[in-house]
């Protein structure tokens, strides 16, 4: 939760900001006056004069007030706030299970005055209601949006993520949501009910176990078996680490075959490319080997990790005429798993460099977001449709059938990340092409 005072310095900057942006256009206005002469009537500047006076007599209010004084802080009434904000407003209350959020009332309010004060209709309409674990405020904005200031509404969208919401934005309707009031607390109970579920089933396996030894009187060793989930897992990862061998080497079996009737020089050729694609797959494998499994958590060197990776797939690349491009800034760092990290970028690198036609080029870019580190790797192969994304990840898909390569890279990236506790995502870059995605946090 923001302090008073960063919040009252957020509105003062926003209201000067309209201030300013209505002063330029006074400026302008003033401009074409003096050009047009006598055509003062096509430029009015009656409103901009008004949205300066409005802005700064605002402005003023909000710094000389008591505006420091703190809210009332824990459950609050969205409805019973909105009626006192806007008491002439048309105010829907949709049934539910209540409108309370818990927060600070003082930047509640103000977030819902700034949301009311962004409406231009003659009447002011709003729709509050209960949405899953979401409080949900909705308001017209009116005929024309664009008179509405995109800085208002980049400072809902700041302060709705903040308090753990978010801001919609749909033709002339803008929506805020917020968490309502015991939802976290409503999940947290269903989790640790889930936990004792599992807890319980292993306390049974353990019992069975020692009823069975004390029984016999024989001392078993082995454990109780796994989850059910965990037993999936491992199932779907061997099936998917089969698939790729399967098609590698049903591949391979098939271009041997071929290459049985080719003359001395074509076949000295093409065993030299069936043996660098063997020693690209062999790399590949070798960086997941040689990653340990109790490795702690450090501060990793972004930038230096990213250049270590692409080194190891320069000589690959350069065979393939692929250009790689680095976009991390030096300062940037990350508490997580050195090996683990390495691996995923490898992987990723060594995946897009594989789908990149020759001359194309491959962009490997990191970034802070609000909420971790932000990593995407953009290759010049064709998108994966969405349809076929998440099959795609579990090997389920025939990657050649939708354009991409085949080889352990995709799916050693995608247990990479899982075991940085991410996951990793397809999706379409702004230029058309295929882009990989992975939010990680710090361990």
């Amino acid at each position: 939760m923001t302090q008073d005072r960063l919040t009252r310095h957020e509105l003062s900057w926003l209201l000067a900001q309209e201030a300013k942006g209505a002063a330029r256009a006074l400026r302008d206005e003033v401009g074409n006056l003096k050009r047009d002469g006598l055509a003062a009537e096509a430029q009015p500047v009656a409103p901009s004069l008004d949205a300066l006076d409005d802005a700064i007599e605002m402005l003023t209010a909000l710094n000389a007030g008591k505006a420091g004084a703190r809210g009332r802080h824990g459950r609050i009434d969205l409805a019973a706030l909105l009626y006192e904000i806007a008491p002439n407003a048309r105010i829907s209350i949709a049934p539910g299970s209540g409108t309370e959020v818990f927060g600070d009332e003082t930047e509640l309010r103000r977030m819902l005055n700034v949301l009311v004060a962004q409406t231009s209709a003659a009447e002011t309409e709003i729709r509050i209601g209960r949405q899953g674990d979401w409080i949900k405020i909705q308001i017209d904005l009116g005929p024309d949006v664009a008179t509405t200031g995109e800085l208002e509404r980049r400072w809902l969208s700041r302060m709705a993520t903040r308090h753990g919401g978010w801001i919609e934005l749909e033709g002339g309707t803008q929506s805020i949501f917020l968490q309502a009031d015991g939802a976290s607390d409503k999940r947290e109970v269903t989790e640790l009910r889930k936990e004792l579920a599992q807890a319980q089933k292993l306390g049974e396996a353990y019992a069975r176990e020692i009823a069975t030894m004390l029984a016999t009187g024989e001392v078993k060793s082995e454990l109780p078996p796994l989850p059910d989930s965990q037993g999936a897992a491992v199932f779907e990862a061997l099936r998917a680490l089969s698939c790729v061998f399967e098609r590698r080497l049903k591949s391979l079996a098939e271009a041997l075959r071929s290459d049985a009737t080719l003359g001395y020089e074509e076949l000295q050729a093409s065993v030299s490319r069936r043996a660098a694609g063997a020693q690209d797959l062999a790399s590949d494998l070798a960086a997941l080997t040689e990653c340990p499994l109790d490795e702690p958590v450090v501060s990793i060197d972004v930038a230096g990790a990213v250049k270590d990776a692409v080194s190891h797939l320069e000589a690959r690349a350069g065979r393939a005429s692929v250009g790689i491009t680095i976009d991390v800034p030096e300062n940037l760092r990350l508490r997580q798993r050195r090996g683990a990290f390495g691996v995923l970028l490898r992987m990723l690198v060594s995946h897009a460099v594989a789908a990149t036609p020759r001359d194309g080029a491959v962009t490997v870019a990191c970034f802070r977001t609000e909420i971790g580190l932000g990593l995407r790797v953009e290759d010049g192969g064709p998108a994966v449709p969405e349809a076929a994304r998440d099959s795609l990840l579990r090997l389920g898909a025939d990657p050649a059938g939708l354009g991409r390569p085949t080889g352990v890279a995709l799916l050693a990236a995608s247990v990479a990340a899982g075991r940085l506790g991410s996951l990793l995502e397809l999706r379409q870059g702004p230029t058309g092409g295929a882009e990989t995605w992975v939010l990680l946090s710090d361990a």
